[in-house]
């Protein structure tokens, strides 16, 4: 479904307006439903958090702070001087990527093609496209097909080592995003392959960032927000505007007294598991340590063997214990699953 946005306002709202008569998939009426909602003359729009920890909440966006926060980046990528730029949506449309999306397309009259969110949108596309947002399954199963588009946004979640090291040799400008429903998109991004490409996060020329006693980061917008956003992402200072994104608090594990970070465990683990195949690092009781470490793969079982050379001295505490198969962590593959939440059911059963 393509949707232009070269024409002028007055005319696509009607156009919206007939559109959502019509029998649509659901993912297009979500489309349309938040488009008249942005057309309309309320300044506040609701969108649904990504859930990370819990479940999805409604919150209450300014149409003021999400433009401001579109324009910054579309001007980080230099296509604010650009005409004729053609898009590519391809992520579930009831969350902040695929609003923000809209936005960018909206303010610089983009072209763009919306297709239902699936793990390979590329699949089918034999268009060339200027820039599209995937998250990091999208971009692993699209690797052959990335040829299609300049300037992946990859989001929702960190990105692996290993499709790290794939991106490399492809053409594509790759972009790892940081940003959340509460900041309206962006306020980060590391280049992740070519020439320039980087290690750490650098954040908009509008972001003032610094950390708590956790180190855990706080955010605050000189035109796109009311105060500081105290988030429970550990990070790693490196200047004023960069840092690297090391994991969540919320996940931290209390093992033997050791305060263990499991998404770098994650990290040292991700060679030796199949890309396809969704994990993380969890706890379980224990008499000794009171919480000993485990690892969970979603499908079914398989051999698995995780070379001891990786937990050598401090490192020997990181070792999984035990490992878990779960048939389904959510129904979508591209949902952000909850560890907590399958641990409890893991320990039901």
């Amino acid at each position: 479904m393509w949707i232009d946005f070269s024409s002028k306002e007055k005319i696509f709202s009607s156009f919206i307006l007939k559109k959502q008569n019509e029998k649509n998939n659901n993912w297009k009426k979500s489309i349309f439903s938040f488009l008249k909602d942005w057309f309309n003359n309320k300044p506040i729009i609701l969108s649904l958090s990504s859930g990370t920890t819990g479940i999805p909440k409604i919150l209450s966006l300014r149409k003021e702070h999400m433009y401001k926060r579109a324009v910054r980046t579309v001007e980080f990528l230099k296509l604010n001087k650009k005409r004729g730029i053609k898009g590519l949506l391809c992520l579930s449309p009831d969350f902040i990527a695929s609003k923000m999306f809209l936005v960018r397309a909206i303010i610089f009259k983009w072209k763009i093609y919306c297709t239902p969110p699936s793990s390979n949108p590329l699949k089918n596309i034999k268009e060339y496209f200027d820039i599209t947002s995937m998250v990091p399954v999208q971009v692993f199963f699209s690797l052959k097909y990335l040829k299609y588009i300049k300037i992946v946004l990859i989001g929702g979640y960190s990105i692996s080592i290993f499709l790290e090291k794939k991106l490399k040799n492809i053409s594509t400008i790759c972009y790892a995003t940081y940003g959340m429903t509460e900041t309206s998109g962006h306020i980060a991004m590391k280049k992740v392959n070519g020439s320039n490409r980087s290690t750490f996060y650098k954040s908009f020329k509008d972001i003032i960032l610094s950390v708590d006693d956790r180190n855990c980061l706080k955010i605050f917008s000189t035109c796109c927000m009311d105060s500081f956003l105290q988030t429970n992402d550990i990070v790693h200072m490196i200047s004023e505007n960069t840092f690297t994104w090391i994991g969540r608090y919320d996940n931290v594990i209390n093992s033997g007294g050791i305060k263990i970070i499991p998404e770098l465990i994650e990290k040292e683990i991700s060679f030796f598991i199949p890309y396809e195949k969704r994990f993380f690092i969890s706890s379980i009781p224990d008499k000794i340590l009171g919480e000993k470490i485990v690892l969970v793969i979603e499908g079914k079982p398989f051999s698995l063997h995780i070379p001891d050379s990786i937990f050598n001295g401090n490192k020997k505490f990181y070792k999984p214990k035990n490992i878990f198969f779960i048939s389904h962590f959510t129904k979508n593959l591209l949902s952000k699953f909850r560890r907590k939440e399958i641990m409890k059911k893991l320990l039901k059963t």
